[in-house]
């Protein structure tokens, strides 16, 4: 009786210290094991509009901007950035009515003032340049009057030389401008002599003659420049993606040479 009752206080002992100490460790590898694993959370969409800008939106929806969507997917992981196609004239509702929540190269000065968005820091520089027929006497100094040509730009796109106006109305009445929807037709036309001059972005006229040499000896390019673009990120006010968080990601792919590697491989000058 005594060893049985001795067995039994010793079973006790074994079963508190187990109670005091916690489970052994291979009880608490087995019940690790068992425990499903944690999902990680999903990235938040954000969607980007994009209305055609070659080269950083094509007639496709390609280009530059879909280019620094994709690296900033593949660089972190709490956002998705998928590119929505919005037009010039129509961006502005869109974003407000939260059909996108950011949109790339863009400024503030493009009718996007006393809106409800945020820009972030320049992160690129561009410009627009004059573009005219080559031909015999044909120097810079064509470029130095506007008043007395016709001029063929981008529907919705905001021009220094007419005060920074969109409206067709005021462009064509104004400033002799009609207004088309593609840079590449207004470059021919002008080749064709079927208007003085064309005003398209620099970096696409430098795509679009690599592209196409055979253009390059029947124009003549300004080395005057309508507006420096300096190009910003403009982003929703209370959309799922701040302003901090966008210059802070600016400015990391800067400093690790992503943005720069991205710019050269898209034929892009900063």
């Amino acid at each position: 009786m005594a060893k049985a009752v001795a067995r039994r206080t010793i079973l006790a002992l074994a079963l508190a210290g187990l109670t005091a100490g916690g489970m052994p460790s291979s009880g608490l590898a087995a019940t690790a094991e068992s425990a499903p694993a944690e999902s990680a959370a999903a990235p938040v969409t954000v969607k980007v509009g994009g209305y055609e800008f070659p080269p950083y939106v094509t007639e496709s929806g390609g280009g530059v901007a879909q280019a620094l969507l994709d690296l900033l997917n593949a660089e972190q992981s709490d956002f998705r950035f998928e590119l929505v196609r919005t037009s010039p004239q129509r961006r502005y509702e869109d974003m407000e009515r939260g059909r996108f929540d950011m949109i790339a190269f863009e400024s503030l000065a493009w009718g996007w003032k006393g809106r409800p968005v945020e820009a972030s820091r320049v992160f690129l520089r561009d410009a627009e340049v004059f573009v005219a027929k080559a031909g015999p006497g044909m120097d810079q100094s064509y470029f130095d009057r506007l008043d007395d040509k016709t001029i063929l730009g981008r529907l919705g796109y905001h021009y220094a030389f007419a005060g920074m106006t969109a409206d067709p109305e005021v462009l064509e009445k104004r400033f002799n401008t009609r207004l088309t929807v593609t840079h590449e037709g207004n470059v021919r036309s002008v080749a064709a002599g079927r208007a003085a001059l064309a005003i398209v972005t620099r970096s696409f006229l430098a795509q679009f003659l690599k592209a196409n040499p055979d253009m390059a000896p029947q124009l003549l390019v300004s080395d005057r420049t309508d507006q420096i673009y300096e190009h910003t990120i403009l982003v929703r006010r209370d959309g799922p993606v701040g302003i901090d968080w966008v210059n802070g990601t600016l400015d990391r792919l800067e400093r690790s040479g992503a943005l720069p590697a991205l710019w050269a491989r898209q034929g892009i000058a900063p």
